[in-house]
């Protein structure tokens, strides 16, 4: 007889203890008497009592179900790349380490190999966005926009502890929209002096690169660094007169109150940085070491790195399909400390990751050419 309901399910291995107790019933009764009991067939009572008589009870528990032999299956080596893979950019997924390192299997098979390593990290989803903008953006002037905002290091674990031995604690990042061109500047302190010299440098540097500024909008937030809490009654602000005085750009237009979505191109670089420069790089104290960092980085995200939401094109290629008229430097303007006002001696490399700096692929994909011989 099948062990009652109530036996079962306090049972922990309910399985287990229904074979074992079919076995015990076949050996008492035999086996025409115990499959009738407990409505089974013959060959099923043989299967289990043979089982039994062979390893005991360790026979009576469930075997593995998957096949002996995976023809399709990912070899050791392919598997072991991809861990190697993971290992040096943990801030990637299945996708871009498959388009980075270019790995011989699927995405699929790439997510599979993380998560049986352990290497994976379930994260939460983001709210997909109501109206996906991403599309009509492409659709506006090249270097039509440029948003500015400042970004506080102090709140990232493992740099904040470096701010007190001279490592700076404010990023000035400037993004071009749409094609998405990076530039950075960092500084000790967040005041309307630094975010003055960080526009002016930038500005003119686009403006000798070519960029035509009279169709340039300068877009930032209503902080006070950029003239926000600016008595409008004296006038203009100092930033703003930069803009739009000087340099004769289009406007300076200051973010919409509770419109925290119109900075977010910008606000996007400060999410990706996190992990993939923040986290991933180890500083010193050595302020020069994480500038040149941070120029390896803005150099990457600017002629090598793939943009989903651009179609997979990096920031020079759109410059070079949107507005070749605009030279190809206009992406390789250092980073520089804005307290001293002097970019250090950092060594373009000529090559990044086999991609030309000027806009052309390199047929060597050995990774960092530096014309010098460095």
């Amino acid at each position: 007889m099948c062990p009652p309901y109530y036996e079962m399910i306090r049972s922990q291995n309910p399985s287990f203890d229904l074979r074992y107790r079919l076995v015990q019933t076949a050996l008492q009764t035999g086996i025409r008497a115990a499959a009738r009991q407990f409505g089974c067939s013959r060959n099923t009572v043989r299967k289990w009592l043979r089982r039994f008589q062979q390893r005991g009870k360790p026979g009576l528990e469930e075997r593995s179900r998957a096949p002996r032999r995976i023809p399709h299956k990912t070899p050791p080596e392919v598997e072991q790349k991809v861990l190697e893979a993971r290992d040096a950019l943990p801030c990637f997924g299945p996708r871009r380490l498959k388009q980075t390192f270019d790995l011989p299997c699927s995405t699929g098979a790439v997510g599979r190999i993380l998560r049986q390593a352990g290497r994976s990290r379930r994260r939460k989803k983001p709210r997909p966005p109501t109206r996906s903008l991403a599309a009509q953006k492409m659709q506006w002037r090249a270097f039509g926009l440029l948003q500015i905002d400042v970004k506080d290091l102090s709140g990232l674990p493992g740099y904040r502890e470096l701010i007190p031995f001279g490592l700076p604690r404010y990023q000035f990042t400037a993004r071009v929209v749409p094609e998405g061109g990076l530039w950075l500047a960092f500084s000790a302190v967040n005041d309307s002096t630094y975010a003055l010299l960080f526009a002016d440098r930038l500005l003119a540097h686009l403006k000798a690169c070519g960029v035509r500024l009279r169709q340039l909008v300068v877009q930032t937030d209503n902080g006070s660094e950029f003239g926000g809490n600016w008595n409008r009654k004296n006038g203009r602000p100092a930033f703003t007169k930069l803009v739009e005085d000087k340099y004769r750009c289009r406007q300076h237009r200051f973010n919409p109150p509770h419109r925290s979505t119109c900075n977010s191109d910008v606000e996007a670089v400060h999410g990706l940085m996190e992990p993939e420069f923040y986290e991933r790089e180890h500083f010193g104290g050595d302020v020069r070491v994480f500038l040149q960092q941070a120029w390896a980085y803005q150099l990457w995200f600017n002629y090598v790195r793939p943009n989903s939401g651009k179609g997979h094109r990096s920031p020079e290629q759109l410059r070079a399909e949107r507005a070749p008229w605009i030279q190809s430097r206009v992406f390789a303007l250092p980073p520089v400390l804005l307290s001293s006002l002097s970019a250090p001696d950092l060594p373009l490399p000529r090559q990044i990751r086999g991609h030309d700096v000027l806009g052309y692929v390199s047929p060597h994909q050995d990774g960092w050419r530096n014309p010098a011989g460095g």
